[in-house]
């Protein structure tokens, strides 16, 4: 009878052990969980953000286009007006 209860003794206890497992499992689980949302959310900003940077540095690429070609217009008007004193 003494190894009966000892052996049901035994069973609770890993049963107990068990249960704390799960429970720490659990626990670890939803952790990780929330860890992985937030870095969804994080790159989700992160992205918005790079998004943003490239619309400003398409932005920005095209004033410097338009203002190439503004300098070399008048680059080219000045040296036009340059030879045109001289040949007179």
């Amino acid at each position: 009878m003494d190894a009966i209860k000892k052996k049901m003794q035994m069973l609770k206890l890993d049963k107990e052990n068990a249960m704390d497992r799960a429970e720490q499992a659990e626990s670890d689980k939803k952790a990780a969980e929330d860890r992985s949302k937030q870095l969804e959310d994080d790159l989700v900003a992160l992205q918005k953000k790079l998004k943003a940077t490239e619309d400003e540095l398409d932005k920005y690429s095209e004033a410097l286009k338009d203002a190439q070609e503004k300098l070399e217009l008048a680059e080219k008007k000045a040296t036009d007006v340059s030879l045109a004193k001289q040949n007179h």
